[in-house]
């Protein structure tokens, strides 16, 4: 028995023309397809292929740690100068006494008054325009349309304008200053000074010594990868054609 098989995806076309070629001399009586049938086949499933396919899967990235020791530390009593040695000034402040002086109680001062301008309100005629002659169209007796030359007057306007009589003014007053006699503090003996040397003061403090110092130190974590199976399809399944018995 010859086995014809096509995949699902194929024309219709190429598979009738893929059974002429697989037609072989089988005789049309040895089937059920008719007297006339030189061959007949049958349509059948043909299933999908898979594999299983084995891949690498990150469960966990690697990573690095610091792991830090701390620094040991040790008090130790260490011997200080707590004042340096220092050249101190003592001064004697300065006498004063008092004198009398003449002094200004208030001083000048000056003031201003302004006087505003007095003003006149004036009518004066101007000739806005100085009139002439001007064309007008006219309808004559006859009922005809003439131009005629006429004689404009001239236009006036009268218009108001302030006169200033008298102008603006300032005046100024000014008051004098005035005198009087008052108490003022002056140095009768001024102030002395005079250098002491002071010693250095010493002590003792609590001091942080380092003994051994902080460090770190790196620590590589690896990664961890795990091994998963996948089952993966290698080839769709689909429909053929197989030479009837």
């Amino acid at each position: 028995m010859r086995k014809f098989a096509v995949s699902a995806s194929v024309p219709m076309s190429l598979v009738a023309s893929l059974v002429v070629l697989a037609t072989g001399p089988a005789s049309a009586a040895s089937n059920r397809c008719g007297e006339r049938a030189v061959a007949c086949y049958d349509k059948v499933r043909i299933p999908e292929v898979y594999t299983t396919r084995t891949r690498h899967v990150l469960v966990r990235p690697g990573w690095r740690e610091v792991v830090a020791t701390p620094a040991v530390v040790r008090n130790v009593a260490v011997p200080v100068v707590m004042r340096p040695a220092q050249w101190r000034t003592v001064t004697t402040p300065p006498v004063y006494g008092t004198k009398l002086e003449r002094v200004i109680v208030s001083q000048q001062t000056k003031r201003s008054e302004f006087i505003p301008p007095v003003t006149r309100r004036v009518e004066q005629t101007v000739v806005v325009s100085p009139g002439g002659f001007a064309w007008e169209r006219r309808i004559g007796p006859d009922g005809r349309e003439k131009l005629c030359k006429v004689k404009a007057p001239p236009v006036t306007k009268t218009i108001a304008r302030d006169v200033v009589v008298s102008p603006a003014r300032r005046i100024i007053y000014v008051t004098p200053a005035v005198y009087g006699v008052a108490p003022r503090t002056v140095m009768i003996k001024p102030a002395t000074a005079t250098r002491v040397y002071e010693p250095p003061v010493h002590g003792v403090i609590n001091r942080s010594i380092v003994v051994r110092p902080a460090a770190a130190e790196v620590v590589d974590h690896p990664a961890v990868v795990s091994v998963q199976r996948e089952r993966v399809l290698v080839r769709e399944g689909g429909y053929g054609w197989v030479r009837s018995k």
